[in-house]
């Protein structure tokens, strides 16, 4: 009714109305008509011609190609679709070297669906170097297809920029914000904003209020300027017009210094003006829809950025890569044709499926019959055949395992050339390499006595990956932590560590544990764990005060479970809780916090260390050690400890599990041996003897402890790629360990 009103219309109606004007006379003193490129005619295109006809006016169709001669086909076969367009690459290389000003042509039908991997693979031909030098654009190749203009860098950036100024962010959304170049700051403020997001990480959840992230910002005072603008703009509530939008969301991104203080290079510029035309076209949405609000107009504006197909403008000459439509119309000296065996080209018919089948093809709709894809597929290939000097085709010999055969609508006038695909750059510099044996340079020893970052985990890393702890402890290298929803394990662990702390402060032994009350020792733990839930990140919004509350509850259960176990134990004494200590092991230093230290009633010392997680006393064995911070504390904190034990306060159970001397007496305690079920079995290093007292454990592991130490000083770090725990994941990059190919597990040596 608005377009009627306007008197306005759209593409779809436009050739009725003309059919109407076109039988009313209006274009009878018409000059003759001349149609180039149509292959195919919609019924209302037709009966627009159609009424021009009857009205006396020429209207013929062009077929430039067909004046020409047909060119000779020359058959290439290829193994893969990938070596095929590598061979097509090469092949457009080697012609532009012999003749620079060459017109070449390379048409790849499902450009569409591969149009970035082919732009890589001529990349790597034409320009090895585009990847360390950005020499992309000075190449001469145009890839005729374009990408939504929501996909560039720039777009990309300023659509992630309004999502986030709604008010509430998403990390992942907040951190690109934070990282991109194409704002204010973002290129020479790069290493603060990189710390800023590490402590973010820490301090913020996965999904958190701009309120709350700009109180993090304040050390980076520009970011927090440009916050402070999305927290403002967040504010704009009220619907609007879609032209005030527009206009908001352009007011927005010049506040933030969007698109950089960086000259854009030619891609970003075009694709920025391209920008400014989807702004005006929403706003023209104005003209249908009177008011909106602040999502409605933006989801409008993403969904209209992502339609619009971005295609910067390319050089003319050169290497011209496009689709079969694409290329109607083109003249070559040279033109490769690929994919043309007869199971990929052409592609099954495929009707509409919202249009009755029998009603396409008595309108002759396309794709509504086989036929007329056999049809079209033999006008494209005619037209190619017409327009170049020199035609050379090619085919994958298989796809997916399954063997294919030539296309019939390609003769070649010679015996098909089997071609292996041309190496790329880096291949061709791996196999011209020669192996060259490097001088030994090892690292610089620890200075005796340095402190050690991490306490004890530097002895963990080193007895599971020397590598991960030379990245982890000498170079600082530190895993990207992810935010989560709610609380994490380590949070969660605080907080049972401080409920325990608050609580064996008040009553350090059991005497004064029994001589509390049920309702005392809950009010304790409950206050301990209420301050510091408070503190936790988002904890004033309602969905962390749920969570909140539901995690006390579940705490003072667990904490409350563990003290009831803790008093069915005969008398003792917590000696320490949570203290810190500094100890020397070997060359290094390092500080370690020891949960708890309980005097028994025999004056004897046991070491106990809370986990909230998994635990493993076989951790601790000699002989494939990965927890040593138990072993440490009684090797250098508490030499003369009866026994270490975990105190297991978590889903998985309340109990205590460790290992000591014969005689303590302790639920869950075990010593050195081999009996079955009552005591433990480990063994000595690189040994399958068994460990048969506890003196001896404690020695052999003040052995392991320094040899672990030495190792680390002295810069051991060597490489396992068969153990899984050694340096993968986002440390991979500096281990290299995919370079060599597949990853071997133990499964598979």
């Amino acid at each position: 009714d608005g377009c009627r009103d306007r008197r306005q219309t759209d593409p779809e109606q436009l050739c009725g109305l003309l059919r109407r004007d076109a039988a009313a006379g209006i274009f009878d003193d018409l000059t003759p008509l001349l149609l180039c490129g149509f292959d195919h005619l919609v019924p209302v295109q037709q009966a627009f011609l159609d009424a021009l006809r009857q009205r006396g006016v020429t209207v013929t169709a062009s077929d430039d190609a067909a004046a020409r001669p047909a060119t000779a086909v020359s058959m290439r076969h290829c193994p893969d679709a990938n070596a095929e367009l590598r061979a097509a690459a090469d092949w457009a290389r080697q012609i532009l070297e012999a003749e620079p000003a060459a017109r070449i042509g390379v048409v790849v039908p499902d450009l569409s669906t591969r149009a970035a991997e082919v732009r890589r693979v001529f990349l790597d031909a034409l320009a090895p170097d585009w990847r360390l030098r950005d020499t992309s654009t000075g190449v001469a190749l145009n890839v005729s297809y374009g990408e939504p203009l929501a996909g560039v860098a720039v777009i990309a950036a300023a659509l992630n920029a309004l999502r986030v100024a709604g008010g509430r962010a998403e990390f992942n959304e907040f951190s690109a914000l934070l990282r991109s170049r194409w704002f204010a700051g973002g290129t020479g403020n790069a290493c603060r904003r990189a710390e800023l997001e590490l402590r973010l990480r820490d301090r913020l959840r996965i999904d958190f209020s701009l309120t709350d992230a700009l109180a993090e910002c304040r050390d980076e005072p520009e970011f927090a300027a440009l916050v402070n603008q999305l927290l403002e703009h967040s504010r704009q509530r009220q619907p609007r017009s879609m032209a005030q939008w527009a206009a908001a969301f352009a007011a927005l991104l010049q506040a933030i210094g969007w698109p950089g203080g960086d000259s854009l290079d030619s891609r970003s510029w075009q694709a920025l003006q391209s920008w400014h035309e989807v702004l005006r076209e929403l706003a023209a949405g104005g003209m249908v829809l009177d008011s909106v609000s602040r999502g409605e107009a933006l989801a409008a504006l993403a969904t209209l950025s992502q339609q619009r197909l971005f295609q910067p403008e390319g050089r003319p000459d050169g290497v011209q890569v496009m689709g079969l439509l694409e290329a109607a119309g083109h003249r070559f000296k040279y033109l490769w044709v690929c994919g043309m065996a007869r199971e990929l080209w052409p592609a099954p018919a495929r009707p509409d499926a919202f249009v009755p089948l029998d009603l396409q093809r008595r309108l002759g709709m396309p794709d509504a019959t086989p036929a007329q894809a056999i049809a079209r597929a033999g006008q494209q290939a005619e037209r190619l055949r017409h327009s170049t000097e020199q035609l050379v085709v090619s085919m994958p010999l298989q796809a997916d395992g399954e063997p294919l055969s030539a296309s019939p609508f390609f003769a070649a006038t010679a015996a098909p050339q089997t071609v292996a695909g041309a190496a790329n750059w880096n291949e061709i510099m791996q196999a011209g390499g020669v192996t060259e044996l490097l001088q030994t340079d090892p690292p610089p020893p620890w200075p005796a006595g340095g402190k050690v970052a991490g306490g004890v985990s530097v002895l963990n890393l080193q007895a599971v990956s020397p590598l991960n702890a030379f990245i982890e402890r000498r170079l600082g290298a530190v895993e990207m932590p992810v935010p989560v929803t709610g609380i994490d394990a380590r949070q969660r662990g605080n907080l049972t560590h401080q409920a325990l702390e608050a609580l064996y402060s008040a009553a350090p032994g059991r005497a004064q544990l029994a001589a509390m009350d049920v309702a005392q020792r809950e009010a304790l733990v409950r206050e301990s764990l209420r301050r510091q839930i408070a503190r936790l990140p988002g904890a004033d919004e309602a969905f962390m005060q749920a969570l909140g509350a539901a995690e006390l509850e579940l705490q003072v259960q667990r904490v409350l479970a563990f003290v009831a176990l803790d008093l069915t134990r005969a008398d003792f004494d917590v000696v320490e809780c949570e203290g810190a200590h500094s100890v020397s092991i070997g060359p290094l230093l390092l500080d370690l916090k020891l949960d708890r230290l309980d005097r028994l009633a025999d004056d004897a010392l046991l070491v106990i260390d809370y986990k909230t997680g998994r635990v493993n006393r076989q951790n601790w064995n000699p002989d494939k050690p990965r927890d040593l911070q138990l072993p440490l504390y009684v090797s250098c904190v508490v030499p003369d400890a009866a026994g270490v034990a975990f105190a297991q306060v978590s889903a998985r159970g309340i109990a205590y599990d460790g290992v000591g001397a014969a005689d303590i007496d302790v639920p869950g305690m075990r010593s050195p041996g081999s009996k079955p079920r009552t005591e433990v079995k480990f063994f000595y290093p690189r040994s399958k003897e068994v460990i048969v007292s506890w003196e001896a454990l404690r020695k052999v592991w003040a052995e392991l402890l320094a040899e672990l130490a030495a190792q680390f000083a002295d810069g051991d770090f060597r490489f396992d790629p068969l153990n899984p725990d050694s340096a993968r994941g986002q440390f991979a990059v500096l281990s290299r360990i995919y370079d060599g190919g597949p990853v071997l597990t133990e499964d598979d040596a």
